[in-house]
């Protein structure tokens, strides 16, 4: 088979630009809203690695969103955790819209290529600035904010645990099953993508996955986990979270993993609250009670999810992309690797 067969034969890229993107929304809400419609000042934001996300403007000449600014997101084939399904993200959004967790109003979504030939969904847009963990003063002017926004982020969570999902009529997000443990599915999800993106065997990998599975400890009562519970996952307007985001990883699970991963070294809570008193705050507003093996426990995986994210930097890297962002993920790991098998022998 010759080289330009091999290129012809390879499926061809979406068309994901801003135009393009742009020309399909303001199609589909013209059929959704029954009247002309224009997408326009569409801007696309450059901090993440996976879902496409821009804000536009729509004009609706006569419909009552004539003039509103709305986000969309969009999971474009080459994205870090790619495939997608915008369904996950839109059964939280709906559920939680009237339940005291701050997240964006869902107004449309769908998985049908044929709109914008990838998963999208279009919320409103909430006021606030993000917090930078990636600086150090967290890239905001007034430090006395941080303090209360640590007090706020952990009642948000105990919230979103506390949250009844089987009254919201959510049956499942991710497919789970409702006989295994959270932790033998979440490690099977990631052991599935690191022996799809390793390019080399990865001995401790598949010893902390054994590890983890012999380990997984059972959940009286699983909760919405929102999967990327971060500093840097949500917008603020002074000391008041006003939405949280990226629900792209959320599922049905145990509520110590979006404990243990915000309380990851890297994610810098530390910088707004101890974890101690976030632990504190968290149980105080009605978060179920920490349990410090099972936290240890979920501190390895996500040493382990860690990992196997920034594999999935090194492959995207690795088989063309371009943003220079994954090279910095693969460089990571060999830090992450001896802290995972750290976190095993203190946790074991």
């Amino acid at each position: 088979m010759s080289a330009a067969t091999v290129i012809a034969d390879a499926p061809q890229a979406p068309d994901l630009s801003d135009a393009a993107i742009a020309a399909g929304l303001a199609r589909h809400l013209r059929d959704a809203l029954g009247c002309a419609v224009q997408v326009e000042a569409l801007r696309r934001f450059t901090g993440g690695m996976s879902w496409i996300t821009a804000a536009f403007t729509l004009r609706a000449m006569g419909h009552a969103l004539n003039g509103r600014r709305f986000i969309v997101k969009v999971g474009s084939p080459a994205g870090l955790m790619a495939p997608y399904s915008a369904l996950p993200q839109a059964r939280v959004l709906q559920a939680l819209a009237d339940s005291g967790v701050p997240v964006p109003a869902l107004r449309w979504h769908s998985d049908d290529p044929a709109i914008l030939a990838a998963p999208f969904l279009v919320t409103d847009c909430v006021a606030g600035e993000e917090l930078n963990p990636f600086t150090r003063d967290y890239g905001i002017a007034d430090a006395s904010v941080l303090a209360p926004l640590g007090g706020e982020l952990a009642q948000v969570l105990a919230r979103l645990h506390r949250f009844d999902w089987q009254a919201a009529g959510i049956d499942t997000l991710q497919g789970e099953d409702a006989a295994q443990s959270p932790g033998i599915a979440q490690v099977q999800f990631w052991q599935a993508r690191v022996r799809r993106w390793s390019r080399r065997p990865q001995p401790l990998m598949a010893h902390a996955s054994h590890w983890l599975q012999a380990r997984a400890p059972q959940v009286a009562r699983p909760v919405v986990v929102h999967g990327d519970y971060r500093v840097g996952n949500f917008l603020s307007v002074g000391p008041r979270i006003t939405a949280m985001l990226d629900w792209e990883m959320t599922h049905l699970g145990d509520p110590h993993e979006d404990l243990a991963w915000v309380m990851l070294p890297d994610m810098r809570l530390a910088g707004l609250i101890d974890h101690e008193a976030f632990i504190a705050q968290y149980e105080a507003a009605g978060g179920l009670r920490v349990d410090r093996q099972a936290l240890a426990y979920w501190q390895v995986f996500s040493l382990y999810k860690m990992v196997a994210i920034n594999l999935g930097g090194e492959s995207g890297f690795l088989s063309g992309g371009q943003d220079l962002r994954l090279v910095c993920l693969a460089h990571n790991n060999p830090s992450f690797l001896l802290r995972l098998a750290q976190a095993m022998e203190e946790a074991a």
